[in-house]
């Protein structure tokens, strides 16, 4: 029998399988196929199988033999993936996403998406991803590209969240749309592996009260203690603080109303300042003042000076304010950026002076603080929700987590002593005292086997 037309061979003697075909003179495997939008498409590889040997002087990756990449291609036809637009970078979906998104979120959200598509286009790190194709991107690329950043780039937990949030968002889109077969970005980050852990402890009462005595007897810092001090018993976010002005302050009924947070931006040309709301509806609230918090506020009203208001708009043009209690030295109004400022080079200075060093402070740190001392004083959950103005009662709750072990102590004998609890008293009666007789009565045998609690 002569040799069928059909079978064609490669130059080892394989038989090439249907749409494979092998080019004498570029030694290149390919293989034609049409994808699912109908348009003929190849790929091609250097090799057939994954055991072969690269050509001398030709570069190739692992899992990139014409067999592996047909797999790739077959199994994105089964699950109807369009590879033309699987084709697309990383940092074009990004863009796209991003596009979808502005016009549904707040401007701060705007920001913050501007400043990671800036990153990702002009770090060299942030580059390697953001080049790729989508399609090609996995799970393991993903993880190591974000360790990467942290190490290699020093970028925070807080940042490198916030990029892999909008990587997720585009590639639930993608994956939606049939573009890739699976989100790469679809993992937790363990906070420790990227040094989030220390960045929103709270401080302890004693360095609190050490770190407020340094800046009211510091002669340059002095300036800040007023703010700082009701930074740490209020518990304001920053830019809930920055957006106060007099109206704001009841001192009859002691409390601050919280209505909008002041905030800057820049635009590509200059810095605007704009008004918004706080962050959740949870956040309009009233917040109690206690006595020292109240003396506080009034001496920086009676310090203020008189400027040439400017009036600061929301987004939509229809509220505006004035009148914000904190003035920089151009007599410009101060937002979260300065007060991150003033707090960090206080600690630098404290740090230089004495050797027991203060531990990261930060106005957040200062805002978890108040939590967690509420927390340990023993406030109910649900009370301390209202007063910070978390939208869940399950970040309220985090902060019971930072109770110090001396306060669980106090707390518990406070506790168990008030007439809240009842406690039966101890009435051991006198143990009989008997001859020394032996009933020949043996205990039995000890079981030494391990058992859960109950509450495990």
């Amino acid at each position: 029998m002569g040799k069928n037309k059909e079978e064609r061979l490669d130059p080892f003697g394989r038989k090439l399988q249907m749409g494979e075909t092998y080019d004498k003179k570029t030694g290149r495997y390919r293989y034609s196929y049409t994808d699912n939008g109908g348009i003929r498409r190849q790929v091609y590889s250097w090799t057939l199988l994954a055991s072969d040997y690269i050509p001398i002087g030709k570069k190739q990756k692992r899992g990139e033999s014409l067999r592996e990449k047909k797999t790739k291609v077959q199994a994105d036809l089964y699950n109807e993936i369009d590879t033309s637009r699987g084709n697309m970078s990383v940092i074009t979906l990004l863009e796209m996403i991003v596009e979808i998104n502005s016009p549904n979120v707040r401007e701060t959200t705007r920001k913050g998406y501007r400043t990671q598509i800036n990153f990702m286009k002009n770090n060299s790190t942030a580059l390697k991803m953001a080049n790729k194709k989508i399609r090609t991107v996995n799970a393991l690329d993903a993880e190591k590209w974000m360790l990467d950043l942290h190490k290699k780039e020093g970028r925070s937990y807080s940042s490198l969240h916030t990029l892999k949030g909008m990587l997720n968002q585009a590639f639930i889109f993608a994956k939606k749309n049939r573009w890739v077969v699976d989100n790469p970005f679809d993992f937790s980050m363990a906070k420790k592996a990227y040094g989030g852990t220390k960045m929103r402890d709270a401080l302890s009462r004693a360095d609190m009260r050490r770190f407020l005595d340094f800046v009211q007897d510091d002669t340059h810092f002095r300036k800040y203690y007023d703010g700082l001090y009701i930074l740490f018993f209020t518990g304001l976010r920053i830019s809930e603080f920055c957006g106060l002005n007099a109206d704001d302050l009841d001192f009859e009924q002691h409390v601050i109303h919280v209505r909008w947070q002041l905030l800057r931006v820049y635009d590509g040309k200059t810095n605007k300042y704009y008004i918004e709301r706080p962050k959740t509806e949870n956040g309009l609230r009233n917040v109690p003042m206690l006595p020292g918090v109240e003396e506080a506020f009034k001496n920086v009203i009676k310090n203020r000076p008189l400027i040439k208001e400017t009036i600061v708009w929301d987004e939509l043009k229809q509220n505006s304010k004035t009148g914000f209690l904190w003035l920089d030295k151009d007599n410009n109004y101060e937002v979260a950026q300065h007060w991150s400022n003033h707090i960090r080079w206080a600690r630098n200075k404290f740090n230089k002076k004495y050797k027991d060093e203060m531990p990261f402070v930060s106005p957040h740190v200062c805002r978890h603080t108040f939590c967690s001392n509420c927390a340990g004083a023993g406030m109910s959950p649900k009370t301390l929700q209202v007063i910070m103005g978390h939208s869940s009662i399950e970040f309220t709750l985090n902060a019971y987590t930072h109770v110090e072990a001396g306060d669980v102590k106090s707390n518990f004998f406070t506790f168990m002593n008030s007439s809240n609890y009842d406690i039966c008293e101890y009435k051991r009666k006198p143990d009989i005292v008997t001859q020394n007789i032996s009933y020949e009565v043996e205990e039995g045998e000890v079981d030494f086997t391990e058992k859960p609690d109950d509450d495990e």
